[in-house]
């Protein structure tokens, strides 16, 4: 039986967002593995994670002393152990290419929208991910089209493979058809607010599609509802009202939100994968999305892909086609294509799968 060490000491980052949720799924649905032992780091070593969680310690400098210490260790024992690390970063090691772990790279928005990182991140992101392109890890990429942006700055890495992300849905108190107060026809865009987010253009469609009699209000959850009641508050009085900021809600409260919505809205200029989009879509919600790369690859066939510039001028023959998307989905109520790849279960076999092939030759690699 082989040891997976899951690095969740991403967790003393609380501001990677989204990245969180995914890991945490991620690590729990890889424990129900009947032929593997999943540890998170945080409950091996508790008294070191809350030492570095008290003092602020970096988890770049927490797991590279981890990741250390159990390879010397592996080495001893003959231990069969592998490290999963869900963010990118390759710990520091002396002697190595890291033939002993996974890494996962999300998204390179860094390199999409530069203005909104400093100079030193973008220097240190760049310089992790050479060192992921250039090392004998498998590399997991959310998406092909993260991939893509992967391959077009750095080197083609030797072990590839793309795995969406788990999506779960299993909330029994969301299967009621809606959350309670939500009367009316509504749009629903669950997710924080950054710049390719895109909310202007979100408010820009609701509001023709509003006036056209397809929708009566957008409902928003998560942070950013200052940015959002600024934009909000250069639209007509009439329709200020109708867009609701529910801020952050409880999981079984965004999943009825999902249920009793009439369609998902995403605009984003740039994701990695779009996890709000495809908890949605698993869900049977209809999506209206921007025509980028990723939607493309995950919600072509389901989805309405709408490219951005006619969103927001959403001229009349937009609107009749979104009208005719709502009703068709309506009607025929179709299944999501990826959906049973991204059941949580699937996505942890896929994990696991990536080593147990090769484990007889890995015990104690050093290489």
């Amino acid at each position: 039986m082989a040891t997976y060490l899951f690095y969740d000491t991403i967790r003393l980052n609380p501001s990677a967002g989204g990245v969180l949720n995914v890991s945490a799924v991620l690590l729990e649905s890889m424990r129900a593995s009947p032929d593997d032992r999943v540890q998170a780091v945080s409950e091996r070593h508790p008294r070191i994670y809350e030492a570095a969680r008290r003092l602020g310690i970096s988890r770049f400098v927490l797991d590279t002393l981890l990741y250390n210490f159990h390879r010397a260790r592996a080495w001893v024992t003959g231990e069969q152990l592998f490290s999963l690390f869900p963010n990118y970063f390759l710990p520091f090691a002396p002697l190595g290419r890291h033939r002993d772990s996974i890494v996962v790279v999300h998204d390179l928005q860094y390199k999409a929208y530069p203005q909104y990182f400093p100079a030193h991140k973008r220097g240190w992101l760049d310089w992790n991910l050479r060192r992921v392109s250039r090392s004998a890890a498998d590399v997991v990429f959310i998406s092909r089209s993260s991939q893509d942006d992967f391959e077009r700055h750095f080197a083609r890495c030797e072990r590839t493979s793309v795995i969406f992300n788990p999506v779960d849905t299993s909330a029994g108190a969301a299967r009621t058809a809606g959350a309670s107060g939500n009367a009316g026809r509504y749009l629903i865009a669950a997710y924080h607010y950054y710049p390719h987010k895109n909310f202007a253009g979100i408010l820009a469609l609701f509001e023709r599609m509003k006036r056209h009699g397809l929708v009566d209000y957008l409902d928003i959850t998560g942070n950013g509802a200052a940015e959002v009641q600024r934009m909000v508050a250069r639209m007509a009085p009439a329709l200020r009202h109708c867009v609701r900021h529910r801020g952050l809600v409880s999981r079984d409260a965004l999943l009825g939100l999902y249920r009793g919505a009439t369609a998902f809205i995403s605009l984003s200029t740039f994701e990695g994968f779009n996890l709000s989009a495809a908890e949605a879509a698993t869900l049977g919600v209809p999506l209206l999305l921007s025509d980028i790369p990723v939607h493309r690859e995950l919600f072509a066939g389901y989805g309405l892909l709408i490219g951005i510039e006619a969103a927001e001028k959403a001229e009349a023959g937009n609107l009749e086609e979104i009208a005719r998307y709502l009703e068709g989905h309506r009607r025929a109520r179709p299944a999501w294509l990826h959906a049973r790849d991204c059941t949580p279960g699937a996505v942890a076999a896929r994990y696991l799968t990536l080593k147990r092939s090769r484990a007889p030759s890995m015990t104690g690699a050093m290489q």
